[in-house]
């Protein structure tokens, strides 16, 4: 008896989107495994409603394309809410500038002569690389105590 409540769809629908809710937000925190959750969620009260009980196979061909359509309509919702709290850095008015390295750079130091002024300057921590050559383009991303930090230009 207590394995036929796992093979009804409507149940097996409603335990993997709960677990997947869960699973989404205590330990990815709100990723597209979402929409696969709230895609069971759905089929589930869907198959409750009409007591319309398709097999397993079916039921998760069911989720699968409420899940793609809940996907392609709330991924854009979901950047602007991951985004709302990103807040850009407006401390300094030089960040987003663009230059061209006079000296080496490294993560750790550098300099660079810059708008009429030697900077000290350094590379930023997630820089894809370890050193900028002289005469190579990068953009400003912070100033740290009055040191430029640099991300390279692709």
């Amino acid at each position: 008896m207590e394995t036929a409540f796992l093979y009804d769809p409507a149940n097996a629908s409603l335990i993997a989107g709960l677990f997947l809710l869960g699973l989404d937000i205590v330990v990815i925190g709100l990723s597209p495994v979402m929409f696969v959750a709230v895609g069971a969620l759905l089929t589930s009260a869907v198959l409750y409603a009409t007591g319309w009980r398709p097999s397993l196979v079916e039921t998760a061909a069911i989720v699968a394309g409420v899940s793609l359509l809940i996907a392609i309509v709330g991924r854009k919702p979901l950047q602007r809410f991951q985004n709302a709290d990103i807040e850009e850095d407006k401390s300094s008015d030089l960040i987003g500038r663009e230059l061209t390295t006079t000296h080496e750079v490294t993560k750790t130091r550098g300099i660079v002569f810059w708008s009429g002024v030697e900077w000290q300057a350094r590379l930023a921590e997630d820089s894809p690389v370890e050193s900028l050559a002289p005469g190579a383009r990068a953009r400003i991303v912070a100033v740290e105590n009055l040191a430029l930090v640099l991300a390279p230009l692709a």
